[in-house]
């Protein structure tokens, strides 16, 4: 009896733990109990797995073009991971479009400044590693400026 127990045991084994081990990594739940794409971004930016974050929050952005929180996350990690022509392009997006949300960092935590302010920061940034002028930035600051002269234009007229 004790001498069939230990190939039992072994074809056991086989049958469930080699199948979990040829599931790709992309294909296995991060968490059950997590809902959407930004829990499971966030899970993975925890972890340092950015594949999965660039993964999770990229689907997060297309769903919603206007998640600026999104694209500052996808921003953040191609800067992480050496992408700076595609961080400077959607850190670039996020400064001309953000709202004053707070910003999101790697870790998960929120920073005090709002994302237009961490996005032009990581711009200036960016403008030195790549090389860049400053003219690209000036040229944003004003964009920046004449969206939110728009926003006024159409709030007053709304009260009147």
């Amino acid at each position: 009896m004790i001498r069939h127990l230990r190939p039992l045991c072994l074809a056991l084994s086989l049958v469930f733990v080699l199948p979990g081990c040829l599931t790709p990594r992309w294909a296995q739940p991060v968490n059950p109990f997590m809902n959407d794409d930004s829990d499971r971004g966030r899970a993975a930016l925890e972890a340092r797995d950015y594949v999965m974050a660039l993964e999770f929050y990229g689907r997060l952005a297309q769903e919603d073009p206007e998640d600026m929180g999104a694209r500052y996350q996808l921003a953040l990690i191609n800067q992480e991971i050496g992408r700076y022509e595609e961080a400077y392009g959607l850190f670039r997006v996020v400064y001309v479009s953000a709202s004053d949300d707070e910003a999101p960092r790697l870790d998960g935590s929120e920073s005090e400044e709002p994302l237009y302010v961490a996005a032009e920061r990581n711009l200036r940034l960016l403008v030195g590693r790549l090389g860049k002028s400053d003219t690209g930035l000036r040229e944003m600051q004003a964009e920046r400026a004449k969206r939110i002269e728009a926003e006024k234009a159409v709030v007053a007229d709304e009260r009147e």
